[in-house]
């Protein structure tokens, strides 16, 4: 009997008028449209409020911030896609930068302390890539949490090469990297599986001032789900933090 009901409503309509039944179905994909988003489960954060991603502290920040906010007006090659002191969870950063016309490799060096300041920093890790990203490999030596690095890349020209701006980094330890864990673990993204909780885990990162984790994610979704707004918009907006106006 059900059948046979179901079999009569469909024959009634599909024998609407071609205009009818058009005007019908756009106003049920309409509906659908307008439904309401399932809510977003609530992000933790530091106790603080959100952390910023920038951080200046050290010899010479008012000449680097110069230089920084010089670079930021136009697209700068070589330049790192990374703030100037950031920070990292996983002691293995996802390192990326602006192309440079006409470079078909880069230089990427990875110094122990800050090369800025320091000019004989030691080389930890050196490799030619041919992107304009690089997931620090497993093989490479290890990044120590706590410490501080810095990292650039260059471009082979006529002179030899052209080096682009250094930045520098740390690797969450003790307390903060904690702090972070726990966050994680609360609302249960220790092993995310849809875009939103990659999403919603890549906001966690940014809450807590994590930039190389936040970008990490930011440009693995972006790359995977091209026709995903939500994944585009953030990838988007998470650089667009880089050209805000820092904070002194």
């Amino acid at each position: 009997m059900r059948n046979s009901i179901n079999s009569k409503c469909s024959a009634h309509f599909l024998s609407l008028p071609p205009l009818l039944l058009s005007m019908l179905l756009m106003g049920i994909s309409l509906l659908a449209q307008q439904q309401p988003r399932p809510a977003r489960r609530p992000l933790p954060k530091p106790p603080t409020g959100a952390r910023g991603f920038e951080k200046y502290t050290g010899k010479d920040v008012t000449s680097r911030l110069i230089a920084v906010a010089a670079t930021r007006e136009v697209v700068a090659p070589r330049r790192p896609l990374a703030p100037l002191e950031g920070r990292a969870y996983n002691a293995r950063p996802f390192f990326a930068w602006q192309a440079s016309f006409g470079s078909r490799s880069y230089h990427f060096i990875l110094y122990a302390g800050d090369v800025y300041v320091d000019k004989s920093a030691k080389v930890v890790y050196e490799k030619d890539v041919a992107a304009t990203e690089l997931n620090y490999p497993a093989d490479a030596p290890a990044i120590e949490p706590g410490n501080l690095y810095s990292w650039r890349v260059s471009t082979a020209s006529a002179n030899g090469k052209e080096d682009g701006p250094p930045v520098s980094f740390r690797v969450l330890a003790g307390a903060e990297a904690v702090e972070l864990k726990q966050a994680i673990e609360q609302v249960q993204l220790t092993s995310p599986k849809t875009t939103a909780d990659y999403l919603d885990l890549a906001n966690i990162f940014e809450n807590y001032g994590v930039w190389y984790d936040a970008l990490r994610l930011a440009s693995d979704l972006a790359a995977q789900k091209p026709e995903d707004a939500d994944a585009q918009a953030y990838y988007d907006a998470l650089l667009n933090k880089l050209d805000e106006k820092p904070r002194p």
